[in-house]
């Protein structure tokens, strides 16, 4: 399978690059952008994750921690793709071209772009170090140094993820549209990165236990699968916060960026696409399968997960193509899908390779609740 995510990358680097030189190189730009916050954010949410996991000593999820490290593999990938979002930046942001004085200390190219990757390589560092305490084997069982080391990396790692992934969400994403703006935007950016690693979690657990990596049984999947229902609520509870603050106020720099989404067409529907299929139909699922016994089938934990991945990837292009241009299209063409594609890849890609490189066992003993 590996020389096809091969191709697949390589397929999608020249449909990008074919894009970007044409007069579409506005949405080829959008449609990289998109992706790249969306597998950035994955990637380094998953150690995030079991630092969260490390810090509460969360003792039933051992396996589950490791698993949740194993997207580390892709930071690498992730911080050539935002130097390279640096060619990219008179077409995404009108700021570069055109200042704004009174954001001009913030948004300007030297210090935004170095702010990005700085802060992005000491974090992408820390999730490495991170990573290579959690998934080493021989460590005795309780001992107190390593389990202080790990704190102290997991403490120095969250504080480093919130800050970085909120400032994504400010600058890669909501300063595309510069006149906009939202205090929560941040949060709401880290909050959904929150949903799509527990949504990638599910799946890793579940496809783990398939396979005979792991043993995880069926009360620690259900586990997850509650703290991908818990992120989901605060998904949206977060968009309507902005939402009903935004609607309130009735400014009209602020109301026009939802004006623009949820009531004109394409934008319109594809709300109501995101709305279904990231909270309403997961919800619905999901409460009803945390109130029972946990089920020993998990199928439909697979697709609803997925469901969670795809509507906040789609979010994710709401939010970014209309700022780019008042005239976008839905990305769906088939250059859209090969730039896609190829960041789906290199995703996979280098997750498999980071594993092979080395080799993490999973096959924990789990602890009784």
């Amino acid at each position: 399978m590996t020389p096809v995510w091969g191709v697949l990358a390589a397929v999608g680097a020249v449909a990008f690059l074919v894009g970007a030189r044409s007069p579409d190189a506005p949405a080829t730009w959008s449609i990289y952008l998109v992706n790249l916050v969306f597998w950035s954010a994955l990637a380094v949410t998953g150690p995030a994750i079991a630092a969260m996991m490390q810090l509460t000593e969360a003792r039933w999820s051992p396996s589950v921690r490791r698993l949740a490290v194993t997207t580390v593999g892709f930071l690498p990938v992730s911080f050539v793709l935002l130097v390279v979002l640096f060619a990219g930046r008179d077409v995404l942001y009108s700021w570069v071209s055109h200042p704004i004085a009174v954001k001009a200390a913030w948004l300007n190219t030297k210090f935004f772009f170095g702010r990005t990757l700085v802060l992005a390589a000491i974090l992408f560092g820390v999730c490495f170090a991170f990573a290579a305490a959690i998934l080493r084997d021989t460590v005795p069982p309780g001992d107190e140094r390593v389990r202080v080391h790990r704190n102290r990396l997991a403490t120095v790692l969250l504080f480093a993820w919130i800050i970085t992934v909120s400032l994504w969400g400010f600058d890669l994403v909501m300063s595309l549209d510069p006149h906009w703006y939202s205090g929560l935007f941040g949060g709401y950016f880290a909050v959904s990165s929150l949903y799509t690693a527990f949504c990638l979690l599910a799946i890793l657990t579940v496809r783990a236990n398939s396979r005979g990596l792991a043993a995880i049984p069926p009360a620690a999947v259900q586990d997850v699968a509650k703290l991908q229902f818990t992120m989901s609520i605060m998904w949206m509870y977060f968009f309507w916060s902005q939402y009903l603050v935004i609607w309130y106020g009735n400014v009209p720099v602020e109301t026009r960026f939802f004006v623009h989404r949820f009531f004109l067409q394409p934008w319109q529907t594809l709300a109501w696409v995101i709305f279904a299929m990231g909270w309403l139909i997961p919800f619905a699922y999901l409460v009803k399968r945390l109130t029972g016994r946990p089920p020993q089938r998990h199928a439909p934990l697979v697709v609803v997960a997925l469901m969670g991945l795809v509507a906040i990837f789609l979010e994710r292009v709401f939010v970014v193509f209309p700022s780019v241009s008042a005239q976008s299209r839905l990305p769906f063409g088939v250059r859209d899908l090969l730039v896609t594609l190829g960041f789906l890849s290199l995703f996979m890609l280098s997750r498999r390779l980071y594993m092979q490189r080395v080799r993490p066992v999973f096959n924990l003993p789990h602890p009784t609740h």
